[in-house]
């Protein structure tokens, strides 16, 4: 192997390496979005669709086969293996369509989250004295988010409540869920007056955005990664056939100088005389 050759594939070989050291951060990196953002979404989950969860389910998968994928990366390095770098190659390929996949539902998913989510707080909103699982959803999004009502608190006017606080919202007398208080106990003026509608639509929305732009970033790395690979396969090929080349020309001038060395051999004949005897 030529010595440019060899300190060319020893470059790109650092370069995978480097790669997939960092495709194990970003593993880290989309594991801990995803998560994060599925832990988010699953404690509104009452108001969400289930379309919102899948880019952040689509995430954490794209971060767990990258480890795999990684393990292709290295080995193939290592024993210069065409088979094995083409083939992580392909994965990062694979991985970098779903990365963009994922990027652009999250984007996409921006523009119709406040028309789903409504539909689902409107439908919890009148089950709240009937449904556990309703009331408590709406009593920890309420206290959490500081806000009261889809809208406004006049939206639960009509829930007619209970066991609530009197408010004199607008001009209207109705009960309202403590979880709407600002205070462990509020009068009518100490409640929250912003709607939890517009605070979740922002929280979903913003998240959506952290894994767009989380996808994308990770999908210009990647690209990278790609390169590296099926440039290292190319100099692998290249510098196995040369090898292989070197091998036949040697093997090619060793039987030439075993012919020539036979051809020049010179047999000298020998002469039998028989010995003269004397009588």
């Amino acid at each position: 192997m030529n010595q440019p050759m060899d300190i060319g594939m020893r470059c790109i070989k650092y370069m995978l390496f480097v790669s997939n050291f960092m495709f194990v951060m970003v593993g880290f990196l989309l594991i801990s979005i995803g998560t994060t953002i599925s832990t988010i979404y699953s404690d509104f989950e009452l108001f969400m669709e289930a379309h919102h969860f899948k880019p952040a389910q689509l995430i954490v998968a794209i971060g767990i086969i990258i480890f795999l994928v990684s393990m292709f990366g290295c080995i193939g390095a290592i024993r210069e293996s065409t088979f094995l770098v083409n083939l992580f190659g392909m994965f990062l390929s694979i991985l970098l369509i779903l990365e963009i996949s994922a990027a652009i539902a999250a984007y996409v998913m921006r523009s119709d989250i406040s028309e789903g989510i409504e539909e689902n707080m409107l439908e919890a909103l009148d089950e709240y004295k009937t449904m556990y699982n309703a009331k408590e959803s709406w009593d920890f999004m309420q206290d959490r988010l500081a806000c009261c009502g889809v809208h406004q608190p006049y939206d639960w006017k009509d829930v007619k409540i209970e066991n609530g606080t009197n408010t004199g919202f607008n001009g209207y007398k109705f009960n309202v869920p403590y979880s709407c208080c600002k205070y462990f106990e509020c009068q009518n003026d100490e409640i929250y007056t912003h709607g939890c509608l517009d605070r979740l639509s922002n929280i979903v929305s913003e998240s959506a955005l952290l894994l767009g732009i989380g996808a994308t970033c990770v999908a210009l790395v990647q690209f990278l990664g790609v390169v590296f690979a099926f440039m290292l396969a190319k100099t692998i090929r290249r510098v196995k056939t040369d090898e292989e080349m070197r091998r036949q020309e040697n093997r090619q001038r060793i039987y030439e100088q075993l012919a020539l060395g036979h051809e020049e051999k010179v047999v000298v004949p020998v002469l039998y005389t028989p010995q003269s005897t004397e009588a």
